[in-house]
């Protein structure tokens, strides 16, 4: 009986070998799979430690354009800043140009305006001039010497003959002490003498005519002051 004991001891041992042997090979994978199994899960890890070296590299790189992204930021206010006075400033000189310039405009007005006037003006003097000059051609005039030089006289009478005078007669004054030139003007010739007075000098003075007269203008030298 105790020898069918021990046999049925060392089979039961033998079973149990076998069942643990089983049991390792249960998932159908050899000792080399496993092997292979374990060292990928090593490559897993390094990669894993891998990853997370780069991603810190990534996070640094992120931060470093973080922070030059947000200097070109500031950069770019400052400069816009910068160009928004020199706007403003720009937008004061362009409006004091435009009242320089509005300014300039009022004054060109009101100075065509006083040439227009002048222009007109100086036409009519000169239409004045003209028809006096055609009006003095058509006078009777005498010249006499009141100095008692008859050249005066005579001088006298080509001053006026370049003015458009027609001379009737040069001769001596009834005295020579005549200061001044004198023009003298029969009735309704008045005006005429005094067209004629600037013509012989600042010195000169006109006069009525006293006495009766076939001459319209009587002119008179003077001694040269």
């Amino acid at each position: 009986m105790s020898r069918a004991y021990l046999i049925i001891l060392i089979l039961h041992l033998g079973l149990i070998s076998q069942g643990c042997t089983a049991l390792e090979y249960l998932d159908g994978s050899s000792k080399e799979e496993i092997k292979e199994f374990k060292m990928t899960k090593d490559e897993m890890h390094n990669e894993i430690e891998r990853l997370k070296t780069e991603n810190v590299d990534l996070q640094s790189q992120i931060n470093t354009l973080r922070e030059e992204n947000q200097k070109i930021r500031d950069e770019n206010e400052k400069e816009t800043a910068s160009m928004r006075d020199e706007n403003e400033v720009l937008n004061e000189q362009i409006n004091k140009l435009k009242e320089e310039g509005q300014r300039i405009s009022d004054e060109n007005q009101i100075l065509a305006k006083k040439l227009t006037s002048l222009q007109i003006k100086y036409e009519t003097i000169s239409s004045e001039s003209d028809e006096s000059k055609k009006d003095i051609g058509k006078l009777k005039i005498k010249v006499l010497s009141g100095d008692g030089n008859l050249n005066s006289a005579k001088e006298m009478a080509k001053r006026l003959m370049k003015i458009g005078c027609k001379i009737g007669s040069i001769h001596y004054a009834p005295r020579s002490n005549f200061s001044r030139d004198t023009v003298y003007f029969a009735p309704k010739f008045q005006d005429d003498a005094k067209w004629l007075l600037p013509n012989l000098g600042s010195n000169a003075i006109s006069k009525p005519l006293t006495w009766p007269s076939i001459f319209d203008l009587i002119v008179v030298t003077g001694k040269t002051p």
